[in-house]
């Protein structure tokens, strides 16, 4: 392919807003995710660049390009942030997370406060959490359950890192736990004690009918072995009281057919109510470590309310969207147009647009958009050059000419979606794409737009 290579087509769509089986992928680089819904909106709390940021959208599945904000960056006092976690509480927002204060090499659960009706504007106050001991302590979440909060996280019981172990509390406020730290789970199964150290972390409630579903992560993150185990109670009991809480034996979700370390999940219902979703990151290939991506897959119960195992979904299997959310519109490459195309087994179509080394090449797409408003575009992509290459290069987005800020993108196995947001108008469009650089060779699947 020559340097002035320009591909374009028309694409193919099949009917407006026909598209309802979507790939399982939301955020191309992400983990730890955790997503709550409030009135219309759906939030998600993250870690970029060692920040705090909290996003916004009316959709799941689009909601890494969702509105963002900022609210902590300070790190004076704290640093190596991990896993925040935002909840609302009394009237006010809350985002719980880990760090290592000043001096110390271990972490300690945080609270971020902030009464403001719109969380993205603030302004947040930063406390270390009350209650809690000197120890290691992550992962920390909240459960209302009939009339009782309580608060759960994953620690040690000593001083040294040999084992992670789940922990609950009752809560006083949201800023302050009663001054007890009751064990409710310890690696115990092979399948949590595939890693030194052994590890319970990352616990996240659901309540389903009269049972508390508490999913957690067991084995090391930065492993293939990472993978999602239940603990269940009834909601009428005591919760503080470790008799109540039964363990499954096997992991409800652990890796397979081409998913790898599952885990540290949040849960979602869709925008209809009609359907639980459990967000949860998984690495971005074989032996990825700590190069994760976000993805979603719906979850099922038994008769009891107890949360049924499931399978990995490959990541190029379509799956349902979530119930109640926007149908899409989706572009395939256009087969009579002179393409460099190659058969490609993990795209979804079998075949990817192969390319994009040079800036000088784009690729385009001719899009009809049905109504005037606020559209969300998906670019299916995967970067082509050896993993040990982390960079990535940059997607500068081109839409009717005008080009966006460029947007990174991360190596992976399997296609992960870059997603930007933008106003259209109705009528037709031109999406093109080029690289800022020289440094990978791309794969190109297809694109979507999803309206707000």
């Amino acid at each position: 392919m020559n340097s002035s290579t320009t591909i374009t087509t028309t694409g193919n769509i099949k009917t407006a807003y026909g598209e309802s089986l979507i790939s399982g992928a939301i955020d191309c680089d992400g983990g730890d995710p955790w997503i709550m819904r409030h009135g219309d909106f759906y939030y998600y709390s993250k870690i970029e660049q060692g920040q705090v940021v909290l996003r916004r959208s009316r959709n799941i599945t689009d909601i890494a390009a969702g509105g963002s904000s900022i609210i902590f960056n300070d790190q004076q006092s704290i640093s190596v942030l991990w896993a925040p976690e935002i909840h609302y509480l009394d009237g006010a927002w809350y985002v719980y997370f880990a760090a290592q204060p000043a001096g110390s090499d271990i972490h300690h659960m945080y609270v971020l406060s902030s009464e403001s009706t719109d969380p993205l504007d603030g302004p947040w106050r930063l406390s270390a959490l009350d209650g809690m001991d000197d120890k290691f302590a992550i992962d920390g979440t909240v459960a209302d359950v009939s009339g009782k909060r309580y608060f759960i996280w994953s620690g040690w019981e000593g001083y040294t890192n040999v084992q992670q172990n789940l922990y609950i509390a009752r809560m006083v406020s949201p800023t302050c736990i009663a001054d007890e730290k009751i064990l409710i789970s310890q690696p115990e199964y092979p399948w949590e004690c595939a890693t030194h150290p052994t590890i319970n972390e990352g616990p996240a409630v659901l309540i389903h009918g009269s049972t508390v579903n508490l999913a957690y992560s067991a084995s090391g993150s930065w492993t293939d072995n990472y993978c999602i185990g239940l603990l269940t109670a009834q909601c009428n009991a005591d919760l503080a009281d470790p008799t109540v809480w039964s363990k499954r034996d096997t992991p409800i979700l652990r890796s397979g057919r081409g998913i790898y370390g599952p885990g540290h999940n949040s849960f979602v219902v869709s925008p209809d109510g009609f359907q639980v979703e459990m967000i949860y990151h998984s690495t971005r290939w074989h032996n990825g470590g700590f190069n994760r991506s976000v993805r979603f897959r719906p979850v099922s119960f038994d008769h009891r309310g107890r949360i049924l195992p499931m399978d990995s979904i490959p990541p190029n299997q379509l799956i349902e969207r979530p119930s109640g959310e926007s149908h899409r519109l989706r572009y395939y490459y256009n087969h009579s147009t002179d393409l460099t195309i190659v058969p490609n087994s993990e795209s979804v179509t079998g075949f990817a647009i192969y390319g994009l080394e040079h800036p000088q090449q784009n690729v385009s797409w001719q899009v009809q958009v049905p109504e005037d408003g606020q559209w969300s575009i998906f670019i299916w992509y995967r970067n082509a050059s050896a993993k040990n290459n982390l960079t990535g290069n940059k997607l500068l987005i081109d839409i009717d000419g005008i080009t966006r800020l460029p947007v990174p993108t991360v190596f992976s196995s399997c296609y992960q979606p870059i997603i930007v947001r933008e106003t259209l108008t109705s009528g037709a469009h031109m999406i093109s794409i080029h690289t800022d650089s020289t440094e990978n060779l791309m794969l190109l699947d297809y694109i979507e737009l999803m309206p707000q």
